[in-house]
Formats: structure tokens, sequence, C-alpha cells
């Protein structure tokens, strides 16, 4: 499995703004101690205008998104990974949970601060085929709703270019 992303064959595009395709995918818990050691890394940069998205994951790799708020004023994310994909939460960002501690769950960051998520996406191959789709990945800011964004969770098989 190969992604690559940014100025290397961009397969990752942050929406800054625009409508955001949700797909469902599952998460696997992670023991505390392999978080200290993500397979992958997305860096989420914050402004008052929007989110700025760089790296990538693959179904099954540990991750950290590492989110900066760069802004002027307190900005949150949120995402449907959060739910219950979430496997340690490292730095100063403060959770934020729906009624009786279930459902909703964001992070807030005030301006300047730095946080790290970690988590895991289980793959779901088709049964026919073994391999899984790309997967969009959504996230907003709960308190901005213009703020939205997403990242790809990419599976490849084989040789990725050519020669």
């Amino acid at each position: 499995m190969k992604v690559r992303v940014g100025s290397r064959k961009s397969l990752m595009r942050c929406l800054c703004g625009g409508a955001v395709a949700l797909a469902a995918v599952g998460t696997a818990a992670v023991p505390a101690a392999q978080a200290a050691d993500p397979e992958m890394k997305i860096e989420v940069t914050i402004s008052d205008k929007g989110y700025n998205v760089k790296g990538h994951t693959m179904p099954g790799s540990l991750t950290a998104i590492v989110v900066r708020n760069e802004g002027s004023m307190t900005h949150g994310i949120s995402s449907p990974l959060f739910k219950s994909g979430v496997v340690k939460k490292e730095g100063a960002g403060v959770e934020i949970r729906g009624e009786k501690g279930k459902g909703f769950r964001a992070y807030h960051l005030e301006p300047g601060q730095t946080m790290t998520l970690y988590f895991q996406k289980e793959t779901h191959p088709d049964p026919g085929t073994g391999i899984s789709e790309t997967m969009q990945v959504p996230f907003w800011c709960d308190i901005h709703q213009h703020m939205k964004g997403e990242f790809l969770v990419v599976e490849t098989r084989g040789e990725v270019g050519g020669g």
C-alpha cells in the first residue's frame, strides 16, 4: 500500500468551505502504548479562514493528527472519526462531548496551541476483490460552520507509477 499526497502527486485535497462527502468507516482500538510511535502523520493547521492539511494515512495504520491553531480565536475540530476512533490525545486541546458524554465529540484549541490525536482506521476490503476503497474523512470546526476539511484514507495494491 502506498499513498502520495501534497506536492507528491496530490491524492489528498483540503476543502476549506465547500461541501464534504461523508464516508462511514469503522475504527479499531489501539493500545495506548502503541500511540507513542505512529506509522503515519497528518498535520492540520487552523487559521481564522480554514484548514490546511498535509500528510496521509492508510487503512490499519496508527496515525497521528497534529492540530495547530494559528488563528486569532478559539477553533474546534470535529469528525465522525472522533466519535469512537481517538485512541489518545496529547497537548492543549480540550475535549467536548455531547449530552451524557455520548455521541458528538470535538476538540477545542485556543490560539497558539497544539495537540496530537492518535487513531487507527480499520480496513474494510471488498469481499470479492480484497481491495479497500478510498475513504473521505471529513472534519469541521464546530464553532465556525464555514470551516470544513477532509483527509483521505487510500489503499493501493501492486506498483504505483510507470516504468
